[in-house]
C-alpha cells in the first residue's frame, strides 16, 4: 500500500465518506497529513464476480487517484472480484487515470450540453413547478411529474441536473427546460452559461435541448472498468 493511502473499514471512522450499506472500505490519501482524496469500495452482491465491485470516487488529482484506485482493486482482488468499475467525469479521454492503470471505457453515462446566458426564455406552461431545493448545494429545484432539475450555481455557470421519474416527451422537457432558463434570468442575473447533462440515448432529452440552443460539449461522465488478473 502506498505510504499516504489509509483503508478505513469502520464506517463510524470513515464518517461521512461511507457510502451506505454497500460499503465495504474507504480508501484515503493524506500526502500531507489531512485527508486530500478517497475512494469508497462498494460490493453490489452480484454474481457476476466483473460486477460485484464499484468505486465512489471523491478525488480529483491524478497524482492521488491512481494509488487509491490500485488499493481498491487490490481488495477487490482479494474479496474474488474480476474487474473494479468507477464513473468519472472528464474532458478528454481517455483521461490519465484510466491510462495509466489500463482501464477500459465500459461506457458513457452523460454527457454536459451547453448554452449562453441570458438565453430570455418563455415563462413556461402549468405543468411546471418550483420546488424546494432539498440539498445545500441546490440553488433551486423546477420539475413536472415525470422529470426535475436540480440546479446548481458554481461562479458564473448555472449546472441543471437532470433527474427522470418517467417517460417524457421532447415537449415537456423542452418547457420544464424553458423554466429552469427563464428562472435563472429572472432570479440569477449575471451568469454567463447553463448546462444540462444528458444520457446518450436521451433522444426526446436531445431534441429539448436543440431546440434551446443548447450544444454537446466534451465533457461527460464515462464508466471504466479495470480487469483484473
Amino acid at each position: 500500500m502506498a505510504n499516504f493511502v489509509e483503508c478505513i473499514t469502520d464506517p463510524a471512522i470513515a464518517g461521512e465518506l461511507w457510502c451506505g450499506e454497500d460499503t465495504v472500505a474507504v480508501f484515503t490519501a493524506r500526502p500531507l497529513g489531512a485527508v486530500e482524496g478517497s475512494v469508497a469500495l462498494l460490493d453490489l452482491g452480484a454474481s457476476d464476480a466483473s460486477l460485484r465491485f464499484v468505486a465512489v470516487l471523491d478525488c480529483a488529482e491524478d497524482e492521488l487517484l491512481v494509488p487509491l484506485l490500485r488499493e481498491a482493486a487490490d481488495a477487490v482482488r482479494q474479496a474474488g472480484g474480476t474487474a473494479l468499475r468507477w464513473i468519472t467525469e472528464e474532458d478528454t479521454s481517455p483521461g490519465k487515470t484510466a491510462v495509466e492503470l489500463n482501464a477500459m471505457e465500459s461506457g458513457e453515462v452523460h454527457r454536459w450540453w451547453r448554452r449562453g446566458l441570458p438565453a430570455g426564455a418563455p415563462v413556461g406552461d402549468a405543468a411546471v413547478r418550483r420546488l424546494p431545493a432539498e440539498d445545500e448545494d441546490v440553488a433551486f429545484r423546477i420539475a413536472t411529474d415525470e422529470a426535475r432539475y436540480d440546479v446548481e450555481l458554481t461562479g458564473t455557470r448555472a449546472r441543471l441536473v437532470h433527474n427522470r421519474e418517467a417517460d417524457s416527451t421532447a415537449d415537456a422537457l423542452t418547457a420544464l427546460t424553458a423554466a429552469a432558463l427563464h428562472t435563472l434570468d429572472t432570479d440569477h442575473p449575471g451568469l454567463s452559461a447553463a448546462e444540462v447533462n444528458a444520457a446518450p440515448d436521451d433522444e426526446a432529452l436531445h431534441a429539448a435541448l436543440q431546440r434551446l440552443g443548447f450544444a454537446p460539449t466534451a465533457e461527460r461522465a464515462v464508466e471504466y472498468t479495470l480487469p483484473l488478473a
